[in-house]
């Protein structure tokens, strides 16, 4: 297995040592392989979300295949499945990574995302019903892709 494979090590997750959040990440994510992690993320996103902003930088671009393919699934839902879906807050904890010191780790998932911001935005429908709700929505997804394209990098 190479390096760029290898799972991340606590020390990827909270790479400062001592930050309580990255640490709960560690403790839920830490020592899964990307599909042991999509399949605990797909039962309890809600629960789970948060945990990608803390992580360190090298953990959540191992890791962020499950936001991916959680939010690119959705149309092989059932309608009565796919509100919510954690959609307005998971382009928040995206940000946090791209911004500070995460950027050197995860600056090279730049395109991904952005492709990911324009699924979203495409394809609204899928993450709600209400206007407001899709509106709320649109607007994160639209600030992470803004974000995204005047950041160098």
């Amino acid at each position: 297995m190479t390096a760029a494979k290898s799972l991340p090590t606590e020390q990827d997750f909270d790479p400062y040592g001592g930050d309580l959040d990255a640490q709960c990440a560690w403790i839920n994510f830490g020592g899964l392989t990307l599909e042991e992690a999509k399949m605990k993320f797909h039962q309890h996103p809600e629960v789970y979300q948060e945990d990608f902003m803390f992580m360190g930088g090298k953990a959540f671009a191992y890791y962020y295949p499950v936001i991916d393919s959680y939010l690119r699934d959705t149309p092989l839902l059932p309608p009565e499945d796919r509100d919510d879906r954690e959609t307005w807050i998971l382009p928040q904890c995206i940000k946090n990574q791209f911004e500070g010191w995460n950027f050197p780790h995860v600056r090279h998932l730049k395109r991904s995302v952005i492709d990911l911001c324009c699924f979203v935005r495409e394809n609204l429908c899928l993450f709600g019903s209400e206007p407001s709700e899709l509106e709320k929505i649109d607007e994160q997804w639209l600030s992470l892709q803004e974000h995204l394209e005047t950041t160098n990098g």
